[in-house]
């Protein structure tokens, strides 16, 4: 199975998808991360199905070495950036890819300049406004209208699941944070909410913003770091424009 979004599903030139957890598939149930401890063969053979399903070269990928930041960067040619969490491209049959497992990907298309972008946005990267700051570059870069612009929120973690100390609560504005009921110095941060809020301030309309309802934590097709700790798997977010 892969996620799609009925928005950008809707322009014809978009190739994008996200990944997900295979329940009958131990040990790491369709994982495509490099980095969990996975048997290389069965990564190679998952990325294998995962591209060609959505007819993408794998010589056409570009990959981040992600570091939870809120690094952006603008690439023309395929291969492994550093330190990065997003990327923006205005270049046909190159294909963004990036990595999650309860953090939320977020794909934007600019169908009047042709342009994309692709978010890694973890809890670190949203309280650094990644994703508004994503829309700001494309803006500048590509003389993007954000009022054009077409976004996907992809599933990740709930608030409900997403349970955090107090340091890490008081770094996010208070409309955004609730105490855990019944349980002292525990927080609930709702992280899908900034995204979709810093999206706004940057002027993305709300008709062009399309949110999944599925919460990482909870459903057994998502993989979640949360949940399942080091046997995680990671799933892969795509887009690319094709030519």
């Amino acid at each position: 199975m892969i996620i799609t979004s009925k928005l950008l599903s809707s322009h014809k030139n978009i190739i994008h998808g996200i990944s997900t957890r295979n329940p009958d598939e131990p040990p790491y149930y369709n994982n495509l991360s490099k980095h969990v401890g996975d048997d290389p063969e069965t990564i190679t053979k998952n990325r294998s199905r995962f591209f060609g399903l959505l007819g993408i070269d794998e010589s056409q990928l570009v990959h981040a070495n992600q570091v939870h930041s809120a690094n952006i960067k603008q690439v023309n040619s395929p291969g492994l950036y550093s330190e990065t969490d997003a990327f923006i491209t205005s270049s046909a049959d190159l294909y963004l890819v990036i990595s999650v497992a309860d953090c939320m990907p977020v794909m934007i298309y600019d169908p009047l300049n042709m342009a994309i972008a692709n978010i890694h946005s973890g809890w670190r990267g949203t309280q650094k406004n990644i994703a508004g700051k994503a829309v700001g570059l494309m803006k500048e870069k590509f003389s993007s209208n954000p009022a054009e612009l077409i976004v996907f929120m992809g599933p990740a973690i709930s608030q409900k699941n997403f349970e955090v100390d107090k340091d890490v609560a008081d770094m996010f504005p208070g409309e955004y944070v609730k105490a855990k009921p019944g349980v002292k110095e525990k927080y609930l941060v709702d992280t899908g909410k900034m995204v979709y809020s810093s999206l706004i301030s940057a002027g993305v309309k709300d008709v062009n913003i399309e949110c999944s309802d599925v919460c990482t934590f909870e459903n057994e097709r998502m993989h979640s770091y949360r949940r399942d700790k080091s046997g995680s798997g990671r799933m892969f977010a795509v887009i690319g424009m094709n030519s």
